[in-house]
């Protein structure tokens, strides 16, 4: 109740900048926690497949529980990649260019596929990060526009009044600090926020990358029957 009667006190500029870092606080938080969602579930299914693909030997039972499995992100990133790698077996090694001396090109095209899917799935991961970016990084000067416009505004009203008292500068001063205050409490949950999250991605992409490698082996051992 002070603060929205603070609010109402202060002037139109002040409230503006105000309005505009709340605005940025709830966006970001709105990221925060949707990022929190998504990087746990990705981080449940990328822990699933893990286990599973250790259990497999061949590439057939990886098929078989791929489609029969949820549908994921991850699930499917390997269907895409599985319909691929169907296109790639039939054109290599069932068509007239067939023949085992051609698995090196098929490998290769495998591996690309395998890298496209996978840069995919890690697209979807991390949303809002540049806006987190943007919050943490442009929070504090809002704040600062918003303490040097209250320190003007109480400068002024000396001015006016041709006094210096507590009465006079209070105003200016607080709309000062509060937007000082409120500066940094936008941006440093949303730097935090954005360096958690950027290092996070970061790590999950190479275990995704390590979890495509262990696909791309089940694939080479399929391709070596052609």
């Amino acid at each position: 109740m002070e603060f929205l009667k603070f609010f109402w006190q202060i002037g139109l500029a002040g409230k503006l900048i105000l309005l505009g870092l709340v605005f940025m606080s709830l966006f970001s938080w709105y990221y925060i926690f949707l990022n929190i969602f998504i990087f746990k579930s990705f981080r449940d299914s990328l822990s699933f497949w893990q286990r599973r693909l250790e259990a497999f030997k061949e590439l057939a039972p990886f098929i078989k529980e791929v489609k029969s499995g949820s549908e994921d992100g991850l699930a499917l990133a390997f269907k895409g990649y599985l319909s691929r790698f169907a296109e790639v077996y039939n054109f290599y090694f069932k068509g007239e260019k067939g023949g085992p001396s051609l698995s090196a090109e098929a490998e290769k095209e495998l591996k690309a596929i395998a890298y496209m899917e996978q840069e995919r799935v890690i697209l979807e991961l991390g949303r809002g990060l540049g806006f987190l970016a943007t919050t943490a990084s442009t929070a504090p000067f809002i704040g600062l526009f918003g303490t040097v416009w209250g320190i003007m505004k109480a400068f002024h009203e000396i001015g006016l009044k041709g006094s210096a008292s507590l009465a006079t500068v209070a105003p200016g001063i607080a709309e000062a600090l509060i937007n000082t205050a409120m500066g940094l409490f936008v941006a440093i949950p949303a730097a935090i926020a954005y360096n958690y999250f950027t290092l996070k991605k970061e790590k999950l992409a190479k275990e995704l990358e390590l979890l495509y490698k262990r696909v791309l082996i089940l694939s080479k051992r399929e391709l070596s029957k052609g």
